[in-house]
């Protein structure tokens, strides 16, 4: 892996082959890494005050009840934390109490102390295996996000939407595809749709242009009263028919928008834009492997850019390196599975197109 001094990217070759065919991949990580670590680095109870702050926004805009409206399990995501956090509140409060009506000497210092100590004591156990600091963070950096509240934020987009224009304007690759993961699918549309402001024709350059959003968390911006820009972002991604855009979300990842097309939820009248799948993650795993873990929230949720261990119409690293266009997987995933033959050959598969030999992905 390739680190690049004053670029927020990291690039390794990928090459991928079979008895009859071989694809190039440059993989370029547009990072942003280093902007979630300011809100890691906080003290617990500063995290803690900037929650508040943004939960109380997320609910007196309406955006709360936004989420309930899109996909209502969502709501049980956003609602998450805070119901955790009123539990370790009450359970700190009620045991802290008992010192004084268990007679405990100078109860009206003890018992608040005893109180904290259970709080602070639960917070880090079981707070970190109920991923606490990780949901505090989440919606600390997504208040900011919708504010643009953050400087560091908007000017990584800004970066990113350079390193995207330049990839297409190499023209030394037969595809450019943008794999976004959940809250990353938000960073995509808004760097894509600044690279189309900056040069209206990049999608029409001749190198293809395909986004896939996948387990997308756009709504959770884009549904707030603040966060215009993002909807006319993606208002002009969608206007934008040289580029392909698919959606990918499912049905046990309450992290998503289910079944909800991100320009329906917020009335843009574009048909058929983004194009949405709703798949099983289930299926792409062995039964075994997907028992173990289909009751971690946030495991399931990451399975959209892990291994398939069965074939299936949808596969990330078919999708990152593989040897079709990603239009074509996004119009014709069904074939995917019997795309290529047991030994990996392409002669005799089912019909999908075979791609070009190379492509940059960028997750």
């Amino acid at each position: 892996m390739t680190l690049h001094d004053g670029r927020p990217v990291a690039s390794w070759p990928v090459t991928l082959s079979g008895p009859d065919w071989q694809t190039r991949t440059d993989v370029r990580l547009l990072r942003w890494d280093d902007v979630i670590a300011e809100d890691v680095d906080r003290p617990v109870w500063l995290r803690l005050v900037l929650y508040f702050r943004a939960a109380v926004d997320i609910v007196l805009t309406g955006t709360f009840f936004r989420y309930i409206a899109a996909y209502w399990r969502y709501s049980l995501f956003a609602g998450y934390p805070a119901v955790l956090l009123m539990l370790f509140t009450a359970l700190s409060i009620g045991l802290g109490s008992a010192w004084g009506l268990l007679g405990g000497p100078y109860p009206v210092l003890a018992v608040p102390l005893v109180a904290i100590g259970l709080f602070t004591a639960l917070m880090r156990w079981p707070g970190r295996r109920f991923h606490i600091d990780y949901m505090l963070n989440d919606w600390i950096f997504a208040r900011d996000m919708i504010r643009r509240a953050r400087p560091s934020i908007s000017r990584r987009m800004t970066e990113l939407a350079g390193e995207i224009a330049a990839g297409v304007k190499a023209g030394d690759v037969d595809e450019v595809v943008i794999i976004a993961h959940s809250l990353g699918a938000a960073w995509m549309v808004e760097s894509v749709a600044e690279a189309l402001a900056a040069d209206p024709d990049l999608a029409g350059r001749g190198t293809p242009l395909g986004l896939a959003g996948v387990g997308s968390s756009t709504l959770k911006i884009a549904l707030h009263p603040a966060a215009g820009w993002i909807r006319a972002a993606v208002r002009r991604i969608a206007e934008t028919p040289d580029i392909t855009w698919a959606e990918y979300d499912s049905h046990v990842d309450f992290i998503c928008f289910y079944k909800c097309s991100t320009t329906q939820a917020l009335g843009i009248d574009v048909r058929g834009r983004p194009i949405s799948h709703s798949i099983r993650l289930s299926r792409m795993l062995a039964p075994e492997t997907w028992g173990r873990f289909r009751g971690n929230l946030l495991r399931v949720h990451r399975q959209y850019v892990m291994g398939n261990e069965q074939r299936y119409r949808y596969d990330f690293h078919m999708i990152a390196c593989g040897p079709f266009r990603f239009a074509d997987i996004v119009h014709d995933g069904e074939s995917l599975p019997e795309a290529l033959r047991h030994d990996g050959a392409l002669a005799g598969a089912a019909a999908l197109s075979p791609s070009p030999a190379t492509k940059t992905a960028a997750p």
